[in-house]
C-alpha cells in the first residue's frame, strides 16, 4: 500500500499540497461581515476542500475539540471518542473543524439566501451548530444506554477490562475500516467522475482473520456512506448535497455501485491477521495551543485597524505589528523555513538582523498601506521613512495590533 501523505502541517493546519487547484484551507476571519454570497460560497468550498485532503480519521479530533468547547462533559467526550470516527458522518466532522476555526454556524440572512436556491427545499435557515449537536447527542445517548446495560449485567466479582467483542471491534476499525477510509482518500476515488474500483473485501477479511461477528461495523460504515450518497443523488439532505457537491451524478452513481459491490462481498469473508501497532510520533504543538496565552489587541477605533487571527502567526514568514500606545510599528522576518513560533506572549524564530521597529509619525498614512498593499509595496513605503530603526524583542502585549502576515 502506498505511503499516505502528511495531512496537517506542524501548526495543525491542512497542508494544501495542491493549493493552486484547491486553494488554501478556508480562513473565517470576519466571516460575520462578509456578503452572504461569499459566506455560502466559502462554506461550500470548505466541504470540497476537506473531502479532497482529509478522511474521517483526520477530522475526528476536531469533533472532540468542538465538544470540549461546547460544554460537553469528559464522560460524553470519552463516549464519542470510544465510538470512533465512523460514529458520525464525515460531513459533520468537516463542519466541526470549520466552526473550530471560526466559521459562524448560521447567519440571519442564510434563510433568504437558501430560499433563492433552485432544486433544494429549505423551509428554514440551517444551523450548523445544531446539526452537529444533533448527531453527537445521538451517539452520546446510545453510548450511555450501552454503558447502563453493561453495568446492570456486570457484578463486582466478574469485571472484565475489555470484552472479546470490544477487542474485535478495535481490530476491525484498525484494519478493515482504516482500509476503507484510505480508499475514500485515494486520488482516483476523490477525483474520478466515472468508474471507481471497490476494495476486494473478501480477500482483506480473510487476510486479517475477521470472524462473522466483526462484519457489523463494516456493514454500518458502508451503509452510512451509501445513505449519504443516495441523499446527494436524490437531493434529500442539504448537508449530503453540499458534502458531495464536487461529484457529478455519474460520479455519485459509480460510488453507489462500488459500495453495493462491497456489501455483497461481505458474505464471502473469512478472517484477518493481527494488527501491527503503529509507533506514535511526538506531536508538534498546533497553532491554537501556541497562541492560547498570547495577549494582543483585537481592534482600535482611534487608528481604525484590527488584528488578524493569531492562529496565522505560527508558521508565517513576515509579521507586521503595531503598538497603539507607543505608535511603534514592528516588522518581523522569520529566520526559519518553518516560520515563526509563539511561546507565551513572545514571538520566536525571528531574524534579529532583518527585523526592526520604528515609531510612526503619521500612522494614518502608513497603516492603510500595510493593511491593503502587497509585501513589496509595504517595504517600498517603509524604506522612504527616515525614522531610526531598532531591533525588536519579540514581545507582544495587550496594546499590540497584529496587522498582517505573509
Amino acid at each position: 500500500m502506498k505511503k499516505k501523505l502528511k495531512i496537517f502541517d506542524r501548526y495543525g493546519r491542512v497542508a494544501a499540497t495542491d493549493e493552486k487547484f484547491t486553494g488554501s484551507e478556508p480562513n473565517w476571519d470576519g466571516c460575520g461581515e462578509w456578503p452572504i454570497d461569499k459566506f455560502m460560497k466559502e462554506r461550500s468550498r470548505m466541504f470540497t476542500f476537506y473531502n479532497y485532503y482529509c478522511s474521517s480519521k483526520d477530522l475526528f479530533d476536531d469533533l472532540l475539540k468542538w465538544m470540549s468547547s461546547n460544554t460537553y462533559t469528559k464522560e460524553q467526550i470519552k463516549i464519542v471518542k470510544s465510538a470512533g470516527e465512523t460514529c458520525v458522518n464525515v460531513v459533520y466532522l468537516k463542519l466541526a473543524r470549520a466552526m473550530n476555526l471560526g466559521m459562524l454556524p448560521t447567519r440571519d440572512d442564510v434563510e433568504e439566501y437558501l430560499n433563492k436556491m433552485d432544486g433544494i427545499s429549505n423551509k428554514e435557515a440551517h444551523d450548523d451548530f445544531q446539526a452537529v449537536k444533533s448527531q453527537v447527542d445521538a451517539v452520546v445517548r446510545q453510548g450511555l444506554r450501552e454503558k447502563k446495560e453493561k453495568a446492570s449485567m456486570s457484578n463486582a466479582e466478574n469485571v472484565v477490562t475489555i470484552s472479546p467483542l470490544e477487542r474485535l471491534s478495535n481490530k476491525v476499525n484498525e484494519t478493515i475500516i482504516s482500509e476503507l477510509e484510505a480508499m475514500i482518500d485515494d486520488g482516483h476515488w476523490a477525483e474520478s467522475q466515472t468508474k471507481v474500483i471497490p476494495i476486494n473485501l473478501t480477500s482483506l477479511l480473510k487476510a486479517h482473520s475477521i470472524p462473522v461477528k466483526g462484519l457489523k461495523e463494516v456493514y454500518a460504515w458502508l451503509e452510512r456512506y451509501k445513505i449519504s450518497l443516495q441523499n446527494c443523488l436524490d437531493r434529500d439532505n442539504e448537508f449530503d448535497t453540499e458534502g458531495w457537491s464536487f461529484l457529478t451524478k455519474p460520479g455519485v452513481r459509480s460510488r453507489l455501485k462500488a459500495i453495493d459491490d462491497m456489501i455483497t462481498q461481505l458474505d464471502k469473508f473469512a478472517a484477518s491477521n493481527k494488527t501491527v501497532r503503529k509507533v506514535r510520533k511526538p506531536k508538534i504543538k498546533s497553532a491554537d495551543t501556541q497562541v492560547k496565552n498570547l495577549k494582543y489587541k483585537s481592534s482600535d477605533e482611534n487608528f481604525g485597524v484590527s488584528s488578524v487571527s493569531p492562529l496565522v502567526v505560527p508558521g508565517a514568514k513576515t509579521l507586521y505589528a503595531f503598538n497603539t500606545k507607543t505608535r511603534k510599528l514592528t516588522v518581523y522576518e522569520s529566520e526559519s523555513a518553518d516560520g515563526f513560533a509563539v511561546k507565551g506572549t513572545t514571538l520566536q524564530s525571528f531574524d534579529t538582523n532583518k527585523s526592526f521597529e520604528l515609531t510612526l509619525r503619521k500612522p494614518d498614512d502608513i497603516l492603510p498601506i500595510i493593511v491593503n498593499k502587497s509585501n513589496k509595496q509595504i517595504t517600498k513605503a517603509l524604506d522612504l521613512l527616515k525614522t531610526k530603526k531598532k531591533t525588536p524583542n519579540g514581545r507582544i502585549n495587550s496594546e499590540t495590533i497584529l496587522l498582517k502576515t505573509f
